[in-house]
């Protein structure tokens, strides 16, 4: 449990994925007693808001490239994450669904609409998305995504399982760790992405799970021994950990314990906790990631248009969010974060959300201009 100031986790609770048949991210208490949720994106190019880029151009348009893009890859020194060898900051979306291999026949996208998605985001190399990629998936969306996500200098992070057993994936349990064939299978996948994408710097890393639990040790020995079967494949590949925060991987020595193995070299931080800017959780994950950089690779904020029966209306989403991104890419130890989710519907823009960022052109234009 975290000791860090700020409301218990058993009562400030995180959304898990919900499985295919609606949209709306699901609260559960953080006693680990998650729901799987699942989503789909169909990607609509909305209209930008008013505000002026930091790259020039037209009002809303995106920040101009800045002439590197995404063939300068991303490494790690001590707490920071460097692009070209300077600290670097990223900021951008999740998109769990994005590629139609699960969610409902009408939040599908096709590989046209994530073009125009990405399209649609920052250029200046501070972009990103967080994409989940599980075995048996459709490989030529994910070449596609790549292709897309270079052309317009975005970087991608690629989720290699669940957890939490979203879209038909098991619970990582006990019982799986300790499962050789599961293992085995994790790794053959794991592998073959980077046999496939080895050297593709517009990966900036791959994540073993989304929201992993500490498993009794078991996280911690699974970490080293793929971290070295990646390391034989493809040696610089960067492996962030996926996890939620210390609270949920059991104490704040198993947090840090995770995250000292060699296999990992970025510690993660998922947070919903709306009314704050740096979560309350913030300072433990800091404190105990052996000294590595920590994304915040997911943070919600509910919201819909109006405001009606919702806590904020889209403009007052935007500037909590833009409160979060200034915290999450200038204190120390951070280095960017990516908000839950691009996840788009029928009528979602009046429904009180997480998820429907796809229809939210004020959101959008803060995450296409915000610089710390």
């Amino acid at each position: 449990m975290s000791d860090a100031p700020g409301p218990d986790p058993t009562t400030n609770p995180i959304p898990a994925v919900r499985l295919p048949g609606g949209r709306r991210r699901l609260v559960v208490a953080a006693a680990l007693a998650l729901v799987v949720t699942i989503g789909v994106v169909t990607a609509v190019v909305v209209s930008r808001g008013p505000a002026t880029s930091p790259g020039g151009g037209s009002p809303g348009s995106p920040p101009a490239a800045d002439g590197l893009g995404t063939d300068v890859p991303i490494t790690v020194d001590g707490d920071r994450i460097l692009r070209n060898g300077e600290p670097w900051w990223f900021l951008g979306y999740n998109s769990f669904v994005w590629s139609g291999n699960c969610g409902d026949s009408d939040e599908r996208m096709t590989a046209e609409d994530v073009d125009a998605w990405f399209a649609s985001m920052r250029h200046d190399g501070h972009g990103a998305v967080r994409l989940f990629f599980f075995e048996n998936w459709d490989l030529e969306r994910l070449d596609a995504a790549v292709e897309s996500a270079k052309r317009n200098d975005i970087y991608l992070t690629i989720t290699l399982d669940d957890a939490i057993a979203g879209c038909g994936e098991s619970e990582k349990d006990e019982d799986w760790f300790d499962d050789q064939g599961e293992r085995d299978a994790f790794r053959s996948h794991m592998t073959s992405l980077l046999e496939r994408y080895r050297g593709e710097t517009t990966i900036a890393w791959f994540e073993y799970f989304n929201e992993p639990d500490f498993a009794d040790g078991r996280l911690r020995e699974f970490y080293d021994e793929m971290g070295a079967a990646a390391d034989e494949v493809d040696p610089d590949r960067l492996f962030a950990s996926g996890t939620i925060a210390p609270y949920s991987v059991g104490e704040d020595a198993d947090f840090q314990n995770v995250h000292e193995s060699p296999g990992v070299d970025i510690a993660s931080l998922h947070e919903y906790d709306e009314n704050e800017v740096e979560s309350n959780h913030g300072p433990d994950t800091r404190g105990n990631s052996a000294g590595k950089p920590v994304i915040v690779g997911e943070f919600g904020l509910y919201a819909s248009e109006s405001g009606e029966d919702c806590e904020r209306d889209f403009a007052e989403r935007a500037e909590q969010a833009r409160a979060k991104a200034g915290a999450y890419t200038t204190i120390e130890g951070y280095a960017g974060a990516l908000m839950w989710a691009w996840q788009p519907g029928p009528d979602n823009a009046s429904e009180c959300e997480y998820g429907n960022l796809d229809v939210d052109p004020t959101v959008q234009d803060m995450l296409r201009t915000f610089t710390p």
